[in-house]
């Protein structure tokens, strides 16, 4: 007799992996995975990302499963909390498309659903009780069961389970055990009842159900139920284990992110009559989930099963960027941790000193951020309600944000083709009476033509006869030279900002800092980094109030407590921790520039002569520190779209990003100034087919080497001439 094809998604998950080892003798069954890809003798697995509507109803077209089990959620409940939309993408969408893709096809479909969909008040609920989920977990498994009901016959199972993780996870009655074995103390909620049951004892359920042909809402669960201090307890009662280690807890004493419920136990004398069977207690399913612990099942089920986590581990992974931290830079902070000051001490003048250092700058203050230096830097030039600060799309929305802070209008400058920088010759057409400042941004490194965007504005302030600042948002620039000078300067700007970020060329964690020429900004700058105030006493106003009067005819004395605020200032200070951290890492830029600039070389020689790939291009007047190294894909030429090339690249352990989006697309900036697709051409075309590959000093041989490779093998030679042979290029 031929067996039923049945889907199980969510295999790689605790409930999907324990239902196909159940029933894989049963059912002949396919399972999809979504990271961690999982294989097991007598069962196909396919990897699938539910969330995609096309490649779901390609799937149920090509399999055409009997059965369907739905398991596959985001069902950490704190993770839900944290990121609500991703919960809804994942257990609402993925449920939508799973059911739309079903068509009329006749299929059995089962949806796993929680007991989280009550309100854990009353208790031994039933399934005509009130829905009433307290925290977002709960909520989208609700919509998912709304979701699912949109068919016919289907079956939903209201459940709380535990058993057998074949990922380095574990569930509680692992955890319990894992713990109590190495004799150490745990805590267990008195006050927290379910009514859980052994995944092994849903299975069989699960195959009653579907040889009965059930369909609507059920709870399925065990006959009884018990505090997770019992539970915990009998489990240890069990196995012989300290019980004296269990310390019992309330929820309230414990700080979850998400709401928890109290009291979810249920009522499952629907399920057990209509399937007419005994539905063990929990204390039975306890005595099972032990039985098969001392005979093994932990290790057989793992050794089962074949996993893998397709998105590399964190210590795996080629990021596109980061920092490079040393033992020097460590001594450094340490020895400002032991320090008498740790924030607005000696370290920051020394930075400051040290970044005019490196750029030649006259004066540097440093901030605590780059989007903190661009603010105070549009502060300190003036720019509100009714300016217009001209600036590029093809940056980080801090850039033009900078304007909108202060009241002003950003207004956005199409880039040239080949720099991705600011083009000087839209500049020129968008400049009127309005304009305050212009913000050219020094893309992945190489500096804008300055000299061409000086005229520009001199010529503006000629034609309209006033002051028009310019401000270099040099953040990805530093190291860089713009015809012999060091940006930074300001030769050809009145300011120019950096970034301290860690993905930049030196780190301060998180810092910025402001450069200029000019002393009167300089000193602007200076209180406006530090809530508007100075304690100068030669720039008070109300100097009455700042000193006393001497005594027969001495010199007024000045009060040393007293200060003022000239300006509507901001908190943005650095902290002497992380200027300890800059001194150091300042040291060793010329050698970061120069190791960035060897990997350039080797991926400008690799790609180069790659048909749908255009390499970074330098103009001759700029020596580019190369913060970024951007490939244009010809994502057309190649038939993959850049998502994924991304997942791709991010399965061989190569994490890439797009850089950038254009900042005029983004919903705040159309709600509010009225742009949109269509504003900058150039900046669109380019956006469609950009991507950043790692480029940071650290990277070793073989890291480059893995990244050339991983970027190459996207699309074999052979592959490529095809897809070349019947495609048109854009």
């Amino acid at each position: 007799m031929q067996k039923k094809r049945m889907l199980i998604t969510g295999i790689s998950g605790l409930l999907g992996n324990n239902i196909a080892y159940c029933l894989k003798d049963t059912y002949d069954i396919v399972g999809l995975y979504h990271t961690h890809q999982c294989e097991m003798d007598g069962i196909r697995t396919v990897g699938m990302d539910l969330t995609s509507c096309k490649d779901v109803h390609g799937l149920i077209e090509e399999i055409k499963p009997e059965i369907i089990i739905h398991c596959a959620a985001q069902a950490d409940v704190d993770t839900c909390e944290v990121s609500p939309q991703d919960a809804e993408r994942i257990n609402v969408l993925g449920t939508r498309n799973l059911v739309e893709s079903l068509n009329d096809h006749q299929m059995k479909f089962i949806s796993i659903s929680t007991d989280l969909v009550y309100d854990g008040k009353k208790g031994h609920f039933s399934e005509g009780d009130l829905i009433h989920p307290v925290n977002c977990y709960g909520k989208t498994k609700y919509k998912s069961e709304q979701e699912a009901l949109k068919r016919e016959n289907v079956l939903i199972l209201r459940t709380n389970f535990f058993g057998w993780n074949i990922q380095d996870k574990l569930s509680l009655g692992e955890w319990a055990i894992n713990e109590l074995s190495r004799k150490n103390k745990i805590q267990g909620f008195t006050d927290c009842i379910f009514s859980a049951m052994y995944t092994f004892e849903l299975a069989k359920v699960l195959d009653a159900a579907i040889k009965k042909d059930i369909s609507g809402i059920y709870n399925c669960a065990s006959s009884t139920s018990m505090s997770k201090y019992e539970f915990i307890l009998e489990i240890a009662d069990r196995l012989d284990f300290d019980k004296s280690l269990i310390n019992p807890i309330l929820l309230d004493d414990f700080r979850f992110k998400a709401k928890r419920c109290k009291n979810l136990s249920l009522d499952i004398s629907k399920l057990a009559d209509d399937l007419s069977i005994n539905i063990p207690s929990m204390s039975s399913s306890i005595d099972s989930f032990v039985e098969d612990f001392k005979k093994g099942f932990p290790g057989i089920i793992r050794s089962s099963w074949e996993c893998k986590n397709i998105y590399p581990a964190s210590s795996d992974l080629i990021p596109y960027g980061r920092q490079c931290i040393d033992e020097d830079d460590i001594a450094a902070v340490v020895d400002v941790l032991k320090s008498k000051s740790i924030t607005q001490g000696p370290k920051i003048q020394e930075f400051e000193s040290a970044v005019c250092g490196v750029t030649e700058a006259s004066f540097a203050v440093s901030v605590n951020s780059g989007t903190s230096a661009l603010h105070i830097a549009c502060l300190a030039a003036g720019v509100g309600s009714g300016d217009e600060v001209i600036t590029s799309p093809n940056t980080f929305v801090a850039s033009a944000n900078c304007a909108v802070y202060c009241g002003g209008k950003p207004v956005f400058v199409d880039i040239d083709p080949r720099t991705y920088n600011l083009s000087p010759v839209e500049l020129e057409k968008k400049i009127n009476e309005k304009t305050k400042a212009v913000i050219p941004v020094h893309f992945a490194g190489q500096s804008c033509d300055m000299e061409a965007i000086l005229d520009i504005v001199k010529a503006g302030e000629k034609k309209y006869g006033h002051k028009i600042y310019i401000i270099e948002d040099a953040c990805h620039a530093l190291g860089s030279r713009y015809k012999n000078a060091k940006v930074g300067l300001c030769k050809h700007s009145n300011m120019a900002v950096m970034s301290f970020h860690p993905v930049k060329h030196i780190t301060t964690g998180e810092g910025g800092a402001v450069l200029t020429s000019d002393n009167n900004l300089y000193k602007k700058l200076i209180t406006l980094r530090s809530h508007g105030i100075t304690g100068n006493s030669e720039e008070f106003v109300c100097r009455e109030d700042a000193f006393e009067k001497g005594e027969d005819g001495d010199e007024p004395i000045r009060k040393r407590w007293y200060y003022e605020q000239k300006f509507l200032g901001h908190n943005y200070r650095m902290t002497e921790i992380q200027c300890a951290l800059g001194i150091s890492q300042l040291k060793k830029l010329d050698k970061f520039c120069q190791k960035r600039r060897e990997i350039v070389e080797q991926y400008n020689a690799a790609f180069k002569d790659i048909e749908w790939l255009t390499v970074p291009f330098e103009e001759e007047f700029c020596d580019s520190n190369f913060h970024l190294y951007v490939l244009l894909f010809d994502f057309k030429k190649i038939g993959i779209g850049r998502a994924h090339v991304m997942a791709e690249l991010l399965k061989k352990g190569i994490q890439t990003q797009a850089h950038y989006i254009p900042v005029y697309t983004q919903p705040y900036y159309r709600k509010n100034f009225g742009t949109d697709w269509g504003n900058c051409p150039v900046a669109e075309q380019y956006y469609k087919g950009c991507l950043s590959i790692p480029l940071y000093p650290t990277m070793s041989d073989k890291d480059v080497k893995g990244v050339i490779s991983g970027v190459k093998g996207l699309v074999r030679d052979d592959v490529a001439k095809e897809v070349f042979s019947n495609t048109t290029s854009i």
